[in-house]
């Protein structure tokens, strides 16, 4: 009937027996209605009354009674949508819910651009490709002016050299008359600064002349000089097109009479206390505008409590404000930064009180992370309580016992920030369960758990977090078996760390981060694991997990083609190889085209399935990528790169009857090595 309502009517007259062209074109328009009714029923739900009789149970969907008095469940994917632009659209499936949708790559396909997802500004970058980072593209391609990509000190913007026999500026010429270096290049043509004041220089056309201790390869560098008839203070801040150094010297160009460098975007250098004399900036930065500003000041007096000999007392509590100008590094903490300025605190809970909680919080007045450890003995890094890092850094113990504690509070190894110090003696509170391994929470495998990061504190080291806040959960598995854990932080990057020993980071068995983190282990032996969840806000989050007996993985060898593809049937299964030595036989749209050396393995299908398939617990960067059809004639419908545990692979597609080419591939044109493959064919 459908067809017939999109035939032309002269086709339709031709087909009449006594009736009229008008005739037959209006049954065929009635029947044609008749039969989008009867599958506008077939396709609407069952008969209700209200919207409350047509809850389908999936989150995405829109239920409501029609006024024909049929159930409709309308998908709207923008209540799956997580907010996080670059792992891609979310979509609703009509049965399972929400789903990730496929990943934003933000590829361009083009040579002459670096590629990436920009999550702030929620859209792709394509940036003009600038392998030496001088700041000019390549000039084969469009608009580019690099003749040399590879050498940061060749390019338009370079001024030439004399007698070099290199064409410096890239105009084709070597050693032309109008050779020469900018100003202030050399600290014989260095820039007087002694008045204070702002600055603008061009570092276009520099070389690097001079070898800094906080200095980056690939810069260019200018000199400027001050001469002080009596004691002051200094400030220098020098803003350019990207991080830029400051080293302070009494001898130009002499890496042995350095006695300050720090590097930022902007760069920023400060003294309290300079005696009388002549120094030295040396300022290096990609190259370009360069805009300096030398402030001078009366002396300033360095602080007193930079060692545990004299700390600050904060009594029972107390707010300071603190600076790290010109603090040497005395001690070291198992979360601060290497060669960072410290400033030491003691805080006391008093006798006769009881034991108090300590709320501490340390914030950089100008953004930058800082870190500081509460220990029983000053100095003793084993007798640390708690090291906190962050921006703010900040820690609450529970029930802290009377007596005196000391406070080692670190800056940044770049830059010497300010900050305040809040230490505050409240009422005591129990520690929250799970917060630390004495008080994991038990977990029962298969059952999902909902769980908190805001009353947690960082107790805990894991291979693949960084200094945050962790919840600690226990498995007790009775038996052998096969799991596999989820952590979704509902958009938070979360880490996952399973171990045998809670306490004991080099006993992890699998540590990964992700959004969501998951991970899968296969014939893990009966025991006790523990479950460290982590991330750096104080978010909700949500365990899921399976449990099943051990399955058993299928070694295979000589599948590297098409044709040699190995075969299993619709129960799946988990299978082992190694694509090294291999041949790249077939690309794809992820992974940098997928150019390495793949593995094939093939299914028939009989009936609809899903597909899930991954690459976790394999040994190198993987590609997963899924075809249909015979060898010669594949047709891709499905890629992925990095949905597995880390650069591992996962693909979750709904599969209909037909015959399928799974391929094991490696990131770009190098990755290859021993993979684990585990699929699944489940109901639709």
């Amino acid at each position: 009937m459908l067809i017939l309502v999109g035939a032309p009517l002269g086709v339709l007259a031709g087909c009449g027996g006594g009736d009229s062209p008008s005739d037959a074109s209006s049954d065929a328009l009635d029947g044609a209605a008749d039969a989008a009714d009867a599958a506008d029923a077939v396709d609407a739900g069952p008969e209700c009354a209200a919207d409350t009789e047509c809850d389908d149970g999936v989150s995405c969907t829109h239920d409501s009674c029609d006024a024909a008095g049929r159930c409709r469940n309308t998908v709207d994917p923008a209540i799956c949508d997580d907010g996080v632009f670059c792992n891609g659209a979310e979509i609703c499936d009509p049965l399972a819910g929400c789903a990730p949708g496929p990943l934003q790559t933000c590829s361009d396909e083009d040579v002459c651009t670096i590629d990436r997802c920009d999550e702030a500004a929620k859209t792709c970058r394509h940036m003009p490709r600038d392998f030496d980072e001088d700041g000019e593209a390549d000039f084969r391609c469009e608009g580019g002016t690099d003749c040399d990509d590879r050498d940061p000190f060749r390019g338009s913007l370079i001024a030439e050299i004399c007698l070099d026999s290199i064409d410096n500026d890239c105009d084709t010429l070597v050693d032309e008359p109008e050779c020469g270096r900018p100003a202030h290049d050399l600290c014989d043509d260095a820039l007087d600064v002694s008045a204070g004041g702002v600055f603008s220089l061009d570092a276009a056309g520099a070389a690097s002349d001079y070898e800094l201790s906080c200095g980056l390869t690939g810069r260019r560098d200018l000199v400027a000089r001050f001469t002080l008839s009596e004691a002051a203070s200094l400030r220098v801040q020098a803003q350019g097109t990207s991080t830029t150094s400051i080293a302070l010297q009494t001898s130009c160009g002499d890496a042995g009479a350095e006695f300050d460098c720090a590097r930022g975007y902007p760069g920023t250098l400060r003294r309290r206390r300079l005696e009388p004399g002549t120094y030295f900036l040396v300022l290096q930065d990609r190259g370009g505008e360069l805009v300096v500003e030398v402030t001078f000041g009366p002396p300033v007096d360095p602080p007193t409590n930079e060692s545990c000999a004299s700390p600050m007392d904060l009594g029972a509590g107390a707010s300071t404000l603190g600076s790290f100008v010109d603090v040497l590094d005395d001690h070291e903490t198992e979360c601060g930064a290497f060669s960072a300025g410290d400033l030491v605190y003691s805080i006391t809970v008093p006798a006769g009180g009881g034991s108090k909680d300590l709320l501490v919080s340390a914030l950089s007045l100008t953004g930058e992370s800082l870190s500081f450890s509460v220990q029983r003995s000053c100095g003793d890094e084993l007798s640390s309580l708690r090291c906190a890092r962050g921006s703010p850094a900040g820690t609450r113990i529970h029930e802290l016992p009377e007596g005196s504690y000391f406070i080692i509070v670190e800056g940044s190894s770049s830059r010497e920030i300010d900050f305040s110090l809040d230490a505050q003696l409240l009422a005591p509170t129990p520690v929250p369960a799970g917060d630390t391994c004495a008080t994991a929470i038990p977990m029962e495998l298969g059952i999902p758990v909902i769980g908190t990061l805001a009353d947690k504190q960082d107790d805990h080291v894991s291979t693949c977090s960084y200094f945050y806040r962790e919840a600690v959960y226990r498995i007790d598995l009775l038996e052998p078996s096969d799991i596999s854990l989820e952590v979704d932080g509902r958009g938070t990057y979360m880490s996952l760390s399973l171990r045998s020993d809670c306490l004991d980071s080099a006993t992890e068995l699998r540590c990964l981060s992700g959004s969501p983190a998951r991970t899968s282990l296969r014939g893990l032996p009966a025991g006790i694991y523990y479950v460290h969840i982590e991330a750096y806000s104080g978010t909700g989050f949500e365990i899921r997990s399976t449990v099943r007996p051990p399955t058993p993985i299928v070694p295979v060898s000589g599948n590297g083609t098409c044709a040699s593809a190995h075969g299993f049937g619709e129960a799946g299964g988990v299978f082992s190889g190694d694509t090294t030595g291999l041949l790249d036989n077939l690309g794809a749209s992820c992974g940098l085209g997928a150019s390495s050396a793949d593995a094939f393995f093939r299914f028939d299908l009989t009936t609809p399935r899903r597909l899930i398939a991954t690459t976790d617990g394999s040994a190198f960067d993987t590609v997963l990528h899924l075809h249909r059809g015979a060898c010669g004639s594949l047709s891709e419908i499905g890629c992925d790169d990095d949905g597995g545990e880390g650069t591992r692979s996962r693909l979750d597609l709904p599969l209909e009857a037909g015959t399928y080419l799974l391929v094991v591939d490696g990131f770009g044109s190098g990755a290859a090595g021993r993979y684990e493959l585990e699929v699944q064919l489940a109901a639709p």
